[in-house]
């Protein structure tokens, strides 16, 4: 008798079973259009892109960009079911104005307190190994030695190795030039106004060729961190952002497109 009353009871069972589904299957769509109406409101998720080497290149035959970060645009944009428009911007000022404006959805930057005003970050993607290139003549040879009294180093103005600087830097004099290439600081150096160019190390990379002899000391006295970051005050797209970074972690996806740029200093970040 009892199990002859459980077998009447089934219909029933299975029919809530299959209304909590569908409600559960209901809320998860309903979560996830949120998210795509948080994180691409005009229907396209808008990336910027700072366009530095290490960050994106321009294809000058057909317009398109490609390197770390517009390959992570359009993973994030595929993740998300929109089309992606990826936007150039040649300083991180740009980037910030274009967030304040709301002309941006997304973008993967470096974190500095004047970023974060206008946008939320998410978890960190890459790396970027800090260090120093010095001159042939120059007597340091080691990260430790350079702060040193006289000391002149040339660091990229409003950028995240600047802030750290600041902080441990007590004897040597700090002077900013443009973050977004390196001539500035090799014609400083080249000209004896300076002593030492601290940037990322693909920049620094980058810079060698032009000052003959030149040294990159090695390691690294700081990973600048490369966030995902979205407009601020949006918590479900902030959610979507941080989902797909641990999915492109994951997956291999971040390792693969910092291999197909050949980046030197370029590091998967630590979860």
């Amino acid at each position: 008798m009892a199990h002859s009353g459980w077998l009447s009871r089934m219909p029933a069972v299975i029919a809530a079973a299959m209304m909590l589904c569908i409600a559960m299957s209901a809320h998860a769509q309903s979560s996830s259009d949120d998210a795509v109406r948080a994180l691409a409101p005009t229907g396209k998720l808008r990336v910027g892109v700072l366009m530095v080497w290490y960050f994106a290149l321009e294809d000058k035959t057909t317009g398109r960009l490609k390197g770390v970060i517009p390959d992570l645009g359009e993973a994030l944009a595929r993740r998300t079911g929109v089309p992606v428009e990826l936007i150039k911007f040649e300083n991180p000022g740009g980037v910030i104005e274009a967030f304040r404006n709301g002309a941006l959805d997304a973008t993967f930057i470096g974190i500095t307190a004047d970023r974060a005003v206008v946008m939320d970050y998410g978890p960190t993607v890459i790396d970027l190994q800090t260090t120093f290139l010095v001159p042939a003549a120059s007597p340091v040879t080691r990260i430790a030695e350079i702060d040193r009294d006289g000391l002149r180093i040339l660091v990229p103005q409003r950028s995240a190795q600047e802030a750290h600087l600041r902080k441990i830097i007590s004897k040597a004099t700090l002077i900013n030039v443009a973050v977004e290439t390196p001539k500035q600081a090799v014609d400083l150096i080249a000209a004896g106004k300076a002593d030492a160019f601290s940037h990322v190390v693909p920049m620094l990379a980058s810079a060698q060729p032009d000052l003959p002899g030149s040294r990159i000391l090695p390691g690294s006295y700081y990973n600048v961190p490369v966030a995902v970051a979205v407009a601020e005050g949006k918590p479900a797209a902030a959610a979507a952002a941080r989902a797909f970074v641990a999915e492109a972690k994951a997956s291999g996806l971040v390792q693969a497109a910092i291999a197909r740029a050949g980046l030197p200093g370029v590091v998967v970040s630590d979860p």
